[in-house]
C-alpha cells in the first residue's frame, strides 16, 4: 500500500515537472545566429584557441514594458505631480524583471552545460558570463574564430558560421550580446576630426572660457555639491591623464576629479584616445568641481553594452555624454547576423530603448553626439543622395573645376542582387561599391569609362584631402556607357527606390536621450550658424528623422511648425523621410576649432604633448551635458532633485520661455564628410532638423529650470 502511494506521488511529482518552466535538457534546438562570411570591414583569421576567453551577455526577456514607459513618461514630465521622483533600481527591477523561475532556468542550462557559477554575474535581467572558447562552443554547437577589422587592426572572437541554443531556452532570451555582433571601432568614433586649417574665417578657436563667455555661463560657476556627477562614456578609447593635465595647465583649470569606473586603460590594446581626451577634457573644465565618471566599453562593445554596464554603479552619475553614433537600419550590422534570436536593428534599437528608459527612471540624463555627416550620412549608406554638382562639387577645395554636370556614375552589379548598384563615388564605404570597385575588371573599367567620355571631359580629380570627384561637362544621360562581365557602368539618374538619400544616425535618434548638433561660432556680428564642410568645418552635422521610431509627444508642436515652414522647399522632397517618426537633434552648441591637447604617442598616458583643433558633435555633446552638471549642481543645493530625462523640459521651456534658446537659422545639413547632397534639411526659425531648437543660454536656461523643479 505505502509503495502504492509513493509510486502515486512520483507520478504526480513528474507530471507536474513536465507542465512546469524548468530547464529540461532535449535535443530540439533553435538557430540564433549564422555568420556566413565576415561582415564589412572584417577579415577571417583564424580559428580561435579553446583556452581563448570569450564574454557574452544574455539579456533575459522583460516584463511589463508599458508599465515601465508610462512610468518613465510620468517622471519626466515637467507638468506630472511625479516630476522627478526618480526610482530606485530595486523598484525599476519589480516591474520588468523576469521571474526568479526564468532566470534560473537559464542558469541551470548554463550549469549544466559545465558553466561554473563564478564565470556567471547574474543581473535581474541578463547574465554576463565570461568562459573559454571550448565550454562556450559546447554550449552553442558552435566553433568560434578570430577576426580583424582593416581599419582598427583590431581583433575579437566570435562564432563561425551556426550558434544554437535550446527551444526552450530561445522562449527565455531577448537577445545574446558577444557572439555575433560586430562593430568598427574607428567608424563609431569619429564624431570628430581634427580642423581644416586651410579655411580663413571669422570663426572663433575654442577654449573653455570662449563656451562659457559666449553661451553665458557666469565666471566662478562651477560645482560645489558632493553629490553632483557627470560621465563620459567611450568605445575602445581612453583619454591620456598627461594630457588632461596639461589641457588644465595651459587653460588654468583647476579642481578636476576624474573616477575610472573599473575600465582599465587599453593603451597598447591599439585602441584610440583622442576622442576621450577631447571629452573629458571640455566635460571637466565646463562642469568644473564635479565628480566625472569616466567609463570604456571594451573592444567590439556597443551601446546596448554601456546602458546595462552603467547601470551597475551606485549611485549612477547624473549626466552621461555619448560621442558615437552608427546608421540607425544598420545597427544589425553591429550586431551580426539578424537572424540573431530573430534580432534585427529594430529588436536592438528596442532593447537599447528599455535602458534608456530604466537610466532615465534612475534620474540620469543622457546627452548624444548626433553625428557628423550630415542628413546623407556616410558609411554603409546607398549612396542615393544626388550630389549637387553646381553649388556643392568638391567642397573641400583643391579640384581643378568647382563644378561638375555629372558628379556621379552608377555601377550597376549583376551577380549582387541584394545591393546591385554602386553609386560612385557617393557610396564607396557603401556595400556595394566596396564589393566592386576591388575587382580588376572594375578597376580597368573606370579607366575606360574616362577614355570614352574624353568629348564630355570626363575626369576623376581628387581634392587636397585625396577624396574623389568626379567631373564632367555634359550631364549623366549624355555619358557613353561601359559594360563588362556581370556590371555595366552609367552615369547616375536618381531614382528614390534606388536606396534612401537620408540615413538617420542611433542612438541619436533614440527619443529617449537628448540628441545634440554642432554650429559654429563666429566673431560678432555675424550668427551661430549649422556645422558644414561648406561654411569650413571638416564635418556635417546630424539630424533628421528616424525610420523606426515614432514621433515622442514633446516634439509634436515643434515639428509641425518646421513641416509648415518647408512645405514648399526643393530641398526636402516628402519620399526622403517620415514626418511622424522621432526627429533630431534636440539642441545644439558649437562644435568647431575646439583646442585640445594630446599625447605626442597615443599609445601612452603620458606628455610630451601638442595643443590641436578639432570639429565634431563630439565637441558639443560632452560640453553642454556639463552645462547641464552645473544646472544639476544648483538643483541639488535647493533640496531638489536631479533633471533626469531632460527632453519635455526642453520643448516646454522653448514654447514658454524662448529667451532660453539661441535660435540657429543659418546652414543646413545637406552635406557628408566629403560631398554635399542636393537634399537636406535647413536650419529655419524655431525648431528644425539641423541644429533642434538651437543653443543655450546658460543663465536663462538656469532661472527657468530653477523655477520648474
Amino acid at each position: 500500500m505505502i509503495l502504492n502511494k509513493l509510486l502515486l506521488l512520483i507520478l504526480i511529482l513528474n507530471i507536474l515537472f513536465l507542465f512546469t518552466n524548468a530547464y529540461v535538457n532535449n535535443d530540439i534546438r533553435e538557430i540564433i545566429a549564422n555568420i556566413r562570411k565576415p561582415p564589412t570591414y572584417f577579415n577571417f583569421k583564424s580559428i580561435a584557441n579553446k583556452n581563448e576567453i570569450v564574454e557574452f551577455k544574455i539579456l533575459l526577456k522583460q516584463n511589463n514594458l508599458n508599465i515601465l514607459e508610462d512610468k518613465f513618461w510620468d517622471v519626466s514630465n515637467p507638468k506630472s505631480l511625479n516630476y522627478g521622483k526618480f526610482l530606485s533600481s530595486n523598484d525599476i527591477d519589480s516591474i520588468i524583471a523576469p521571474s526568479k523561475e526564468d532566470v534560473q532556468i537559464v542558469i541551470d542550462w548554463l550549469l549544466d552545460n559545465k558553466m561554473l557559477k563564478s564565470e556567471m554575474i547574474i543581473f535581474s535581467d541578463f547574465i554576463q558570463i565570461r568562459t573559454n572558447v571550448l565550454k562556450a562552443s559546447n554550449l552553442f554547437f558552435s566553433e568560434f574564430g578570430v577576426y580583424q577589422s582593416e581599419l582598427s587592426k583590431k581583433e575579437r572572437i566570435r562564432i563561425i558560421g551556426e550558434a544554437s541554443i535550446p527551444i526552450d531556452i530561445l522562449n527565455k532570451i531577448d537577445l545574446i550580446l558577444g557572439l555575433s555582433d560586430f562593430i568598427e571601432d574607428n567608424k563609431m568614433s569619429e564624431n570628430m576630426r581634427q580642423s581644416r586649417l586651410d579655411v580663413k574665417s571669422s570663426q572663433l578657436s575654442i577654449s573653455p572660457q570662449v563656451i562659457r563667455d559666449y553661451y553665458g555661463i557666469p565666471n566662478g560657476s562651477i560645482g560645489v555639491n558632493s553629490k553632483s556627477s557627470q560621465s563620459i562614456g567611450a568605445f575602445s578609447d581612453y583619454y591620456s591623464s598627461g594630457a588632461l593635465e596639461n589641457f588644465d595647465q595651459q587653460f588654468s583649470i583647476e579642481n578636476v576629479r576624474v573616477i575610472n569606473l573599473g575600465s582599465p586603460s587599453c593603451f597598447g590594446e591599439n585602441c584610440g584616445q583622442l576622442e576621450s581626451d577631447l571629452d573629458i577634457q571640455y566635460m571637466t573644465s565646463i562642469g568644473n568641481n564635479i565628480t566625472t565618471y569616466f567609463l570604456e566599453s571594451s573592444n567590439g562593445q556597443w551601446v546596448l553594452d554601456w546602458c546595462t554596464t552603467i547601470q551597475a554603479f551606485e549611485p549612477m552619475p547624473s549626466i552621461a555624454s555619448l560621442s558615437y553614433s552608427w546608421i540607425e537600419i544598420e545597427q544589425c550590422e553591429i550586431t551580426q547576423d539578424c537572424y540573431n534570436l530573430g534580432i534585427n536593428s529594430l529588436v536592438y534599437i528596442q532593447r537599447t530603448n528599455v535602458e534608456f528608459q530604466k537610466i532615465g527612471l534612475r534620474g540620469t540624463s543622457i546627452f548624444v553626439s548626433s553625428g557628423d555627416d550630415g542628413a546623407p550620412a556616410f558609411y554603409s549608406v546607398s549612396g542615393n543622395c544626388p550630389i549637387d554638382g553646381i553649388n556643392g562639387y568638391c567642397p573641400f577645395g583643391g579640384c581643378e573645376h568647382t563644378t561638375s554636370n555629372c558628379p556621379t556614375i552608377t555601377i550597376v552589379n549583376s551577380n549582387y542582387t541584394e545591393t546591385p548598384n554602386c553609386f560612385y563615388p557617393a557610396n564607396q564605404m557603401g556595400v556595394a561599391c566596396r564589393e566592386l570597385i576591388i575587382v580588376p575588371e572594375v578597376i580597368d573599367a573606370l579607366s575606360t569609362f574616362q577614355q570614352i567620355n574624353t568629348h564630355c571631359n570626363f575626369q576623376y580629380e581628387n581634392d587636397q584631402f585625396g577624396n574623389t570627384h568626379i567631373y564632367s561637362n555634359c550631364s549623366c544621360e549624355d555619358l557613353t556607357p561601359v559594360s563588362g562581365e556581370g556590371f555595366k557602368m552609367v552615369g547616375y539618374s536618381f531614382d528614390p527606390s534606388n536606396g534612401p538619400i537620408f540615413n538617420p544616425d542611433f542612438p541619436a535618434s533614440s527619443p529617449y536621450v537628448t540628441s545634440v548638433g554642432a554650429t559654429e561660432i563666429y566673431q560678432s556680428p555675424q550668427p551661430e550658424s549649422v556645422c558644414s564642410i561648406e561654411s569650413g568645418s571638416i564635418i556635417t552635422s546630424g539630424g533628421g528623422f528616424s525610420v523606426t521610431q515614432s514621433q515622442p509627444y514633446y516634439q509634436i508642436d515643434a515639428v509641425n511648425n518646421y513641416l509648415q515652414q518647408q512645405s514648399s522647399s526643393s530641398s526636402l522632397p516628402s519620399f526622403g523621410f517620415n514626418a511622424s517618426n522621432r526627429a533630431y537633434p534636440d539642441i545644439s552648441l558649437v562644435g568647431s576649432k575646439f583646442s585640445i591637447v594630446q599625447s605626442n604617442n597615443i599609445s601612452s598616458d603620458s606628455c610630451p604633448c601638442t595643443m590641436i583643433s578639432v570639429d565634431g558633435t563630439s565637441c558639443s555633446s560632452p560640453s553642454i551635458a556639463a552645462m547641464f552638471s552645473l544646472i544639476n549642481d544648483k538643483l541639488l543645493n535647493a533640496g531638489k532633485s536631479t533633471l533626469g530625462f531632460l527632453n519635455p523640459l526642453l520643448y516646454q521651456a522653448a514654447k514658454e520661455s524662448p529667451n532660453v534658446f539661441n535660435d540657429i537659422i543659418n546652414g543646413n545639413i545637406n552635406c557628408n564628410r566629403m560631398y554635399c547632397c542636393e537634399y537636406g534639411y535647413e536650419a529655419v526659425t524655431g525648431f528644425d532638423p539641423a541644429s533642434g531648437l538651437g543653443s543655450i543660454v546658460y543663465s536663462n536656461m538656469e532661472n527657468y529650470i530653477l523655477s520648474q523643479k
